[in-house]
């Protein structure tokens, strides 16, 4: 199929078209990159502004950079048969994202890294709620590997493991409350990508982004009030930017996923690991300890083996 000469789905360099498998991981790489840079700006943000303040922040100019895109597709796109459906997977999104940004706040000792490793263990509760929710079969090598991923877990927080080079922002050993709430965002995050399943058939990814951002900015109003506090005018262009790269890395992401294979394109997902491990670095001179490194790779290797045994599944 053409459209205007070009093969859709396919990019040209040098008027050589390259395959959409390879224009998904140029925009993997650029979500990872970019969400690597939303995830600071907040950390970073975070000692001046409350993380809720942040979040509705967040969610607010969502809409606006989305709104362009629904407006081209016309209003009839936003129709939908399954409005409940669409309301819980605002709310789980919204609860995941809000607690992503409070684990790496200011008000918590997390690193970048720390938080990127742990949110790889979205697969490991997709597994679950899907066995659960949706009555999808699990045998026991993906049980095993689900166990195996949160093992990966244990090792990356345990106290007296969590050490870091430079200078730590707490004292070593130290467990707080940022490794539940970085958990809780992975598992309302994994709940969101469940009930996408049902969604998607009938909604384009724009338009579920619009309303995702729509109803987290209605959900997160009173909690914004609460916690309130004036913005200096100064710090409004980085916020408009943190949301921005938010944005940006979120549509890349799902273009990517139009554009590629889903099982060649979820490795590159993992590269935000090591751009995180640089962040940490540049601004904050701190570099994962062994059992961080050694942690990823245990739940990074499930979750493959997990897509693995899937694609496996589907093919039989």
């Amino acid at each position: 199929m053409t459209k205007n000469g070009k093969q859709s789905g396919y990019w040209t360099v040098n008027g050589e078209a390259i395959s959409g498998n390879l224009k998904g991981g140029i925009l993997m790489l650029v979500s990872g990159a970019g969400f690597t840079l939303y995830l600071l700006m907040n950390k970073i943000l975070s000692a001046d502004l409350h993380p809720i303040v942040l979040a509705i922040a967040r969610a607010f100019f969502g809409i606006v950079f989305a709104l362009p895109f629904v407006l081209r597709s016309g209003l009839s796109s936003l129709s939908t048969r399954r409005p409940w459906m669409l309301v819980g997977r605002s709310l789980c999104g919204t609860i995941g994202f809000t607690l992503a940004i409070i684990s790496v706040s200011d008000l918590y000792s997390m690193t970048l890294a720390q938080f990127n490793a742990i949110s790889f263990t979205r697969p490991l509760f997709v597994t679950i709620l899907a066995a659960l929710l949706l009555g999808e079969t699990v045998g026991r090598h993906r049980w095993m590997a689900v166990l195996m991923g949160f093992i990966g877990v244990i090792i990356m927080v345990l106290p007296g493991l969590n050490l870091y080079g430079g200078t730590s922002p707490s004292p070593q050993g130290q467990v707080d409350f940022s490794i539940a709430t970085a958990l809780g965002s992975a598992f309302f995050l994994a709940a969101a990508i469940v009930m996408v399943k049902f969604l998607t058939a009938e909604l384009k990814p724009m338009v579920l982004l619009f309303y995702a951002n729509l109803f987290s900015t209605i959900l997160l109003v009173p909690f914004a009030i609460a916690y309130w506090s004036d913005i200096p005018v100064n710090l409004w262009g980085a916020i408009i930017l943190m949301c921005l790269f938010g944005f940006l890395s979120q549509l890349c992401f799902i273009s990517a996923m139009s554009a590629g294979d889903a099982s060649f394109l979820s490795p590159f997902d993992y590269l935000r690991l090591p751009m995180s491990a640089v962040a940490d670095f540049a601004v904050y001179r701190l570099v994962p300890g062994l059992n961080v490194w050694f942690g990823a790779i245990i739940i990074v290797g499930s979750t493959l083996y997990i897509s693995w045994r899937e694609r496996r599944r589907r093919q039989v």
